[in-house]
């Protein structure tokens, strides 16, 4: 896999979960692994990746970090950034068992808390504590945004704008739409913030949960300027800049 000239930014088709591979010529983080039949780490191995910098557990969900122990596990991992949650779940654990077992570090994510490998600057925005044993995480998920040169990039995970609306959201490029396109009766005042040119929505083809929810799409189209990708019809989405801040999109399907 040839190194990017700038940012390139995977969208892993990973079925109805999240998985964000952040690549530039020095770093490669993945935030989040998706569900475990997907197979992050195959699908990494598959395109020549066998280290990262960083592994981000956005929060402890089956479908964002249900991968995660055997990414760690096959691929020479860096550093693991975690949100220390008093929620927890076993998909969480497993990973961070296996990262202790392998002498990867971990670092705790707190709003504020920033990341740097050479021109990539990951600045995240939520969470502010670690919660309760009985909150919803995904009201607790880290909040990202990615920066490389002219490119921003906003990654939510699941957190809705009940959540993210009390946050200063920075103009980006590129938008992770939150929690695979559910309803969100915020995210029209969230698009005049954010200004995006290009959202990806991960969720997976037949869903159960109805994703992404018409309502959801019909507020992204009526957005002017903005295109919409989603995994369950594009599959993998590939969003990569030059050294002049263009971008190219290329989908798998």
């Amino acid at each position: 896999r040839t190194p990017p000239a700038g940012l390139r930014v995977t969208f892993l088709d990973v079925g109805q979960g999240d998985a964000v591979l952040l690549e530039t010529p020095r770093a490669r983080v993945l935030v989040d692994q998706g569900p475990p039949e997907a197979e992050a780490a195959d699908q990494l191995e598959g395109m020549g990746i066998d280290a990262l910098t960083a592994l981000v557990l956005t929060h402890p969900q089956r479908d964002h970090v249900g991968g995660a122990a055997d990414v760690v596990r096959r691929l020479d991992v860096g550093q693991i950034l975690d949100p220390d949650l008093e929620a927890t779940g076993p998909e969480q654990e497993e990973a961070l068992r296996a990262a202790a077992s392998r002498g990867v570090p971990k670092s705790v994510v707190r709003a504020g808390s920033t990341y740097r490998v050479g021109g990539l600057r990951l600045r995240a925005l939520w969470p502010d504590d670690a919660g309760t044993s009985t909150e919803d995480p995904n009201r607790n998920a880290i909040v990202l945004v990615a920066s490389y040169g002219a490119i921003d990039v906003y990654l939510p995970a699941d957190a809705e704008s009940e959540v993210t609306a009390r946050l200063s959201l920075p103009p980006v490029e590129i938008l992770k739409v939150a929690h695979h396109g559910s309803e969100d009766p915020g995210l029209a005042g969230e698009l005049r913030e954010l200004r995006p040119r290009i959202a990806v929505i991960s969720c997976g083809r037949g869903n159960s949960y109805g994703h992404p929810r018409a309502e959801t799409l019909a507020v992204l189209e009526s957005r002017p300027g903005l295109t919409v990708y989603r995994t369950d019809e594009d599959g993998q989405v590939v969003v990569e800049s030059d050294r002049a801040g263009a971008l190219t999109v290329e989908t798998g399907r």
